[in-house]
C-alpha cells in the first residue's frame, strides 16, 4: 500500500522513542527478550534484503547498482568505528571513562547518518515488483510496493537501537530532561531523512525514480552490515543457541511472507 511519507515518518518516530521509553522504564539495556528481538530483525531485514530489495535494485534502470551496496556497507564499518555498535546493539555502556563529549558526539554523528539514511527510502517511490499467478482459466498479476515491508524491520531496529543509544546516555551521568531532549532529536532524525527525500523529488532537484533507488541500494549495505553482525557473532563459549536460532528462522519466514 502507498502511504504518505508522514505515515512512515510517524511510524519511525514512534519506534525510535519506544525504545528510549523501554530503557528508561526498565533501566535493562540487554536481556534475552531483546537479544531475541534483535535476532528477528535483523533475520527479517536480512531476508527482505536478499528476496526482495535485492532484485527490485537490480531490476531499476540504474546503473552500476552493486556500487551503491557496497558504498552503504563501507559507509557503515565507517560508522560502526564511531559509534561503536549502537547499530547492532552492543554499545559498552559500562566503560564509563569512554563517555566524554567528544565520545557522545561522535557516536551521536554516526547515528543520525545511520537514521537518516534508514529514513529516505521512505519519503521517496520504491520499486514494485511483479508477481504472476497462473491458475486454470486465465493468468493475474499484482505488485508489491516493499515500503510497508521495510517499515516493519527498521521500526523494529530503531527500538533496540534507540533502546541502546538511551542506555548510553544513561551511563554517561546525563540527566533525565537531557536524555529525553537527545531521543526526541534522534528519533526526529529517520523521518528527516524520509521528507528530505520527498522534498527533493516534489520540487524536481533530482529524478526521485533514480534516486530512490540508489538510496535504497546505500541502505542495502548497510542493512547487510549490521545484520550479519548481529546473526553471526558467537554466543558465549560458542554455544548453539536453539532459541535465537528459531527466531532467525521466523524472522527470514517473515520476510518470506511479505510477498504473498
Amino acid at each position: 500500500m502507498n502511504h504518505p511519507p508522514i505515515f512512515y515518518a510517524a511510524i519511525l518516530f514512534v519506534s525510535a522513542l519506544a525504545g528510549g521509553g523501554i530503557f528508561l522504564l526498565t533501566h535493562k539495556q540487554s536481556s534475552k527478550g531483546l537479544k531475541l528481538l534483535l535476532a528477528f530483525s535483523a533475520a527479517y531485514l536480512l531476508g527482505l534484503t536478499l528476496l526482495h530489495l535485492f532484485p527490485e535494485l537490480f531490476a531499476s534502470e540504474i546503473e552500476h547498482a552493486g556500487w551503491y551496496v557496497l558504498a552503504g556497507f563501507m559507509l557503515q564499518v565507517i560508522l560502526d568505528f564511531f559509534s561503536h555498535g549502537v547499530e547492532h546493539g552492543h554499545a559498552h555502556t559500562h566503560d564509563h571513562h569512554h563517555h566524554g563529549t567528544r565520545f557522545l558526539f561522535m557516536v551521536m554523528i554516526s547515528l543520525w547518518i545511520h537514521a537518516f539514511i534508514e529514513g529516505m527510502p521512505f519519503g521517496g517511490v520504491m520499486g514494485a515488483h511483479d508477481h504472476g499467478h497462473l491458475h486454470e482459466h486465465a493468468g493475474h498479476s499484482h505488485s508489491h510496493d516493499h515500503r510497508d515491508s521495510l517499515l516493519i524491520g527498521i521500526s523494529l531496529h530503531k527500538v533496540t537501537e534507540t533502546l541502546v543509544f538511551t542506555a548510553l546516555l544513561f551511563s554517561a551521568g546525563i540527566s533525565r530532561m537531557k536524555i529525553l531532549f537527545w531521543v526526541v532529536l534522534f528519533a526526529l532524525i529517520a523521518p528527516a531523512g524520509a521528507f528530505v527525500h520527498y522534498f527533493i523529488g516534489e520540487n524536481g532537484i533530482a529524478n526521485i525514480a533514480t534516486l530512490t533507488p540508489k538510496v535504497t541500494g546505500v541502505l542495502i549495505g548497510i542493512i547487510l552490515h549490521v545484520s550479519t553482525i548481529i546473526l553471526f557473532e558467537s554466543e558465549e563459549g560458542h554455544k548453539f543457541n536453539w532459541i535465537k536460532f528459531v527466531a532467525i528462522l521466523l524472522g527470514i519466514a517473515g520476510a518470506a511472507l511479505v510477498s504473498l
